[in-house]
């Protein structure tokens, strides 16, 4: 048996190296991507909200707006409250969230058009999962398509072939995700970032790291191993935007509840409880709230500038062609 070495992004730091960047004001955070299959432009900062109900919310998505900032909008919103915010200019950096049964496929064949769609299942290796990215494709000539989770080349290469435009990775890494304490499956995120990203490039497609961010230097060391996009959850939690979810404001300062999306939590609000062949794979649990995410947003457009002058990387697209890393 040959065990292969991965690395967290605890494992990991950047080097510095000489630099003609003498402000992080010269550094451009946007980035802009033609997509693979759709031809639809990704434009923006390439960081992306989780779809997580208490934290992937229409309010959540107007206030990121002005930092170009994107968020997939959870699949539990009601329809009428979604396509009321699709029309809006707010809406510009928001994708829409479904799963993969067949009434998700229906709801979401509602919309004449949408920018952006994420197809979210916990194990992005089932064939089914592949049929459903191809229909949703053929549904959606035009729309930049984001399929996950998988964590490995091989389910990138299946993924981008099946018709996604970014192919989501990262399996057990997210701060409220059991999967590895329970099944024993997972793939360390600085790894999947690198892998991953280096094969959605040479399928000229992009990668989305999804989980592992526990700090603004985690997004760096993504997008400086590769990924074309990062995508949290829990570090969104708990600020003011949050505005769906279950607050005590009996505490100062408030607190509130944050729970995986395949906790007992979760299934017990939306599918009648936890069914008697699964396990909840979800962690639960409070936060203090931690007031507006503007204060967040800034701050990690601030370290990934402060990350590009020690690399001497004027547009951050580039990142990963200036980085390297010690262990």
């Amino acid at each position: 048996m040959k065990f292969h070495k991965t690395y967290s992004f605890d494992d990991v730091l950047i080097t510095p190296r000489p630099t003609e960047l003498a402000s992080r004001s010269e550094v451009n955070l946007e980035v802009s991507y033609i997509c693979k299959h759709s031809k639809a432009r990704f434009a923006g900062i390439p960081i992306c909200v989780a779809n997580m109900d208490s934290v992937a919310t229409i309010t959540m998505a107007k206030a990121l707006y002005k930092h170009k900032m994107w968020v997939a909008l959870h699949k539990f919103i009601k329809q009428e409250e979604l396509e009321v915010f699709l029309d809006k200019e707010e809406s510009k950096y928001s994708f829409v969230s479904m799963g993969i049964s067949e009434e998700e496929i229906v709801r979401i064949n509602k919309f004449k058009f949408l920018k952006g769609i994420v197809i979210d299942a916990a194990n992005g290796y089932m064939n089914s999962f592949l049929d459903v990215i191809k229909r949703i494709r053929e549904s959606f000539p035009s729309s930049i398509i984001c399929a996950g989770n998988v964590c490995t080349p091989e389910g990138v290469e299946n993924i981008i072939k099946a018709g996604a435009d970014i192919a989501k990775a990262g399996i057990s890494n997210g701060s409220h995700c059991e999967t590895k304490n329970k099944t024993g499956i997972g793939y360390k995120q600085f790894s999947v970032a690198l892998e991953c990203g280096q094969a959605a490039n040479e399928l000229n497609a992009l990668c989305m790291s999804d989980g592992g961010c526990k700090s603004p230097a985690d997004i760096c060391k993504a997008l400086g191993a590769g990924s074309h996009l990062v995508m949290a959850g829990g570090l969104f939690a708990g600020y003011n935007e949050c505005d769906t979810a279950e607050w005590d404001n009996t505490v100062n300062p408030p607190k509130m509840k944050m729970y995986g999306m395949s906790s007992k939590t979760a299934n017990d609000k939306y599918f009648g409880g936890l069914q008697n062949y699964r396990t909840s794979e979800g962690r639960e649990g409070w936060i203090e709230c931690k007031g507006s995410v503007n204060d967040l947003a800034q701050d990690i457009k601030g370290s990934l500038a402060s990350c590009c002058t020690y690399t001497n990387t004027r547009n951050l697209e580039n990142l990963y062609k200036h980085c390297k890393f010690t262990v």
